[in-house]
């Protein structure tokens, strides 16, 4: 297929979230001429844009980075890289208070309630509690830093030459282009748009993650996915803030029972906990006739919103798929197995092992987009200039024919994930979805167009996620099976996918011969 621009760069950033803006201006600041590419517009769309801009730093009395750590490991079941837990809670705060010192993005603290997991309130919202309010001025900020962005661009494929990945290719409304550089960040969020109930945004599609694992990347964690249990569906489709069950909200089943009674810490357990006595109940009510309606307007003003226009029946919830807590397995800088490869953000995994706690993600761009910056600017220096005395060209053809209709096959995918991998699975559903998977990828991979390119890659990702829980005979974290209902300690294990084979390692294990660190080392 013909090129119809070529670009050359330090680094190069895929993705227009907070965890991409974090990487591409880290990069910047060391030195990197830096292009960002994405799809819609840097800072204005995919996850973080529609999240509720909340992070987690420490500021209440008694708390540390060793507690801190201490409750995600704890959360993420014993699973989580504690390297990388270690690194979040020893440096969230820094990060956090740039938001306000560097962005001019003022901070509100929640001092009284803490999030479930959370041994302190540590939670820090943008204003209003709105994603957009954090990545618009980051995107400003990135702009005037003269970082170059490649708006309504998508990625087609990485470009690997004899030593690594040297570059990208992709296509926008004026082609095919070609992007060489040194470093490639990958910061394209989940692939929580391929469940049919989610309250992702439909571009987050994973594709980023199986072009990686194309490639050659290992991929970790996948088989647990986080799904969100303060999502009302009924009157109106949206989050429920967390806070508003602190301050007096409760949740009833169809018979008017409090459901989490029972429960240590009730409305406020662990969104895995959470989310699966939901899915148990016929109906799920929400119930904040106590909550003061100051309370109510400052703490979840959307539910305030609805309130005030007069609705006077039930209001229904209903958990939905909200978080992918495994992705490229990185180390510290974000560095992936592939040399010239990196990855922040939800596209990445090891952080979070089987469950992610609250205000996790946004802190995690923050916190790893900056580490990952760093690290692609100081390696990449020794592979600029070498993608150019290579030739490359794109295998898949814009023009060529195809038998499958895209969106058939986009709703077949999310009707499996859904029914086969969703909030309550089998070890039965789990293998039969990563089989149906599986035999769809294949059938694409024969195809030859850019579209099919694209959607096997899509198709790829969720078949890990499917293949991965499909061997684990435990229930643990966020991953809950009906024929293995507890957690076992024999399953104290991180499940790696490295082309069709999957490893099992436990906690400060490495594949052998696919160390991040090692074969990045110039």
């Amino acid at each position: 297929m013909r090129i119809h621009n070529s670009y050359q760069y330090d680094v190069i950033v895929v993705g227009g979230g907070q965890a991409a803006l974090a990487a591409a201006i880290s990069a910047k600041e060391e030195g990197s001429a830096v292009a960002l590419i994405t799809k819609g517009k840097a800072g204005l769309g995919g996850s973080s844009v529609i999240s509720d801009g909340v992070h987690s730093t420490i500021f209440s009395p008694g708390d540390s980075p060793e507690i801190f750590c201490q409750d995600m490991i704890a959360g993420g079941k014993g699973l989580s890289d504690r390297r990388l837990a270690e690194i979040l809670a020893e440096e969230c705060t820094n990060r956090v208070n740039e938001l306000e010192s560097k962005y001019g993005i003022p901070q509100q603290l929640e001092r009284k309630v803490s999030t479930p997991g959370h041994s302190f309130p540590r939670r820090s919202y943008a204003p209003g509690g709105v994603g957009r309010n954090v990545t618009r001025p980051m995107r400003e900020y990135a702009q005037s830093a003269g970082i170059d962005f490649f708006e309504q661009s998508s990625i087609v494929d990485l470009i690997k030459g004899d030593t690594g990945i040297v570059g990208a290719f992709v296509q926008n409304e004026e082609g095919m282009q070609a992007f060489y550089a040194g470093s490639v960040i990958l910061a394209t969020g989940g692939f929580g748009g391929l469940y049919a109930s989610s309250d992702n945004p439909r571009d987050v599609s994973g594709e980023a993650i199986g072009m990686a694992w194309r490639h050659g990347a290992v991929l970790r964690d996948m088989e647990f996915i986080q799904f969100y249990p303060y999502r009302l569906q009924h009157p109106a489709n949206l989050d429920v803030m967390t806070r508003i069950f602190g301050k007096g909200a409760i949740l009833l089943n169809q018979n008017n029972e409090r459901f989490m009674e029972s429960f240590p810490r009730k409305e406020l357990e662990t969104r895995d906990i959470i989310s699966y006595e939901m899915f148990k109940q016929h109906k799920v009510l929400l119930d904040f006739s106590s909550v003061a309606g100051a309370d109510l307007e400052h703490d979840s003003p959307l539910l305030y919103r609805t309130l005030k226009k007069g609705y006077q029946g039930e209001y229904i919830m209903s958990p939905v798929q909200h978080y992918c807590m495994g992705g490229i397995k990185t180390d510290e800088y974000g560095r992936t197995n592939l040399p010239g490869l990196y990855a922040c953000g939800e596209c990445s995994g090891g952080l979070h092992g089987a469950n992610r706690l609250g205000g996790g993600s946004l802190t995690e761009a923050l916190v790893f987009g900056k580490r990952t910056g760093y690290m692609a600017t100081k390696e990449s220096k020794d592979r600029i200039g070498i993608a150019a005395e290579q030739e490359f060209a794109v295998e898949a053809d814009e023009a060529a024919a195809s038998d499958f209709n895209e969106q058939e096959v986009i709703k077949a995918i999310k009707t499996i994930m859904w029914t086969k991998a969703g909030i309550e699975r089998t070890s039965q559903s789990l293998l039969e979805a990563a089989n149906e998977l599986d035999t769809l990828a294949d059938q694409l991979e024969k195809e030859k167009g850019i579209a099919a390119l694209q959607l096997h890659d899509k198709v790829r990702a969720a078949w890990a996620a499917a293949h991965s829980a499909s061997v684990r005979k435990e229930s643990r974290g966020a991953h809950k099976l009906l024929d293995f209902r507890e957690q076992s300690s024999d399953w104290e294990l991180t499940i790696s996918v490295l082309g069709k084979e999957l490893f099992f390692t436990k906690q400060g294990e490495t594949i052998k011969g696919v160390d991040a660190s090692a074969n990045h080392s110039v």
